[in-house]
């Protein structure tokens, strides 16, 4: 069995309904290509509904458009001379991408580790670059606007994004957990305050709030 405290599962990868509206918690997005959940969901279930490969940037009192040249190349090629750094950290971007493509994921993850600032400043990229893109961009993604993340979650998120699509199911990111739950013993409203490990050919014991 699974015990949860809250009154749905998911924790922060829940839906919430207000007057006709879906409420995702928290900041989510759906990668596809994520391996284990390729492995573990049904993504025709899903209904997954994809985003615009690209971004808007405010910067200088305007929004620049920045687009995925391999998905939306007319829209690649006219972002090339907006501020968001320059035509060459463009064409950087996708000899990046690609040398995130080769090799397997296990190779990818024993390589040389540096810090996503070290490797981007290593790849050659503008500190303009850095600035108006990749430390909102990544930020946002890591939690960590310093850019210290581990270079090889870096590399490995860059190829994620570069073979799959970001989406949302059509009933909110809580349809992820939902479809994970679903089979399973799930107790709701149960907190548990203690776990007793196992000694011997006794079982472990848990405690919820209630007393249970």
């Amino acid at each position: 069995a699974v015990l949860e405290a809250g009154d749905g599962v998911g924790g922060r990868v829940r839906t919430d309904s207000v007057d006709g509206f879906l409420l995702d918690r928290g900041f989510q997005i759906f990668l596809t290509s994520y391996p284990e959940v390729l492995a573990t969901l049904d993504y025709g279930k899903l209904d997954l509904r994809p985003f615009y490969a690209g971004a808007k940037v405010w910067w200088q009192g305007s929004f620049h458009q920045v687009a995925d040249p391999f998905r939306h190349p007319v829209d690649g090629v006219l972002s090339l001379t907006n501020p968001i750094g320059s035509v060459l950290d463009k064409v950087l971007v996708g000899v990046f991408r690609l040398k995130t493509l080769l090799g397997s994921l296990d190779s990818l993850m024993s390589r040389p580790e540096t810090t996503i600032a070290q490797r981007l400043s290593a790849e050659g990229f503008s500190e303009r670059m850095v600035k108006t893109f990749f430390r909102p961009f990544l930020g946002g993604i890591f939690f960590d606007r310093s850019l210290g993340t581990s270079s090889r979650l870096f590399e490995f998120v860059m190829r994620m994004l570069a073979t799959g699509a970001n989406c949302l199911p059509a009933n909110g990111i809580g349809a992820v957990a939902e479809q994970m739950a679903d089979g399973l013993d799930v107790r709701l409203g149960m907190r548990v305050t203690s776990v007793t490990p196992a000694s011997g050919s006794a079982l472990s014991s848990v405690s919820t709030a209630d007393g249970a």
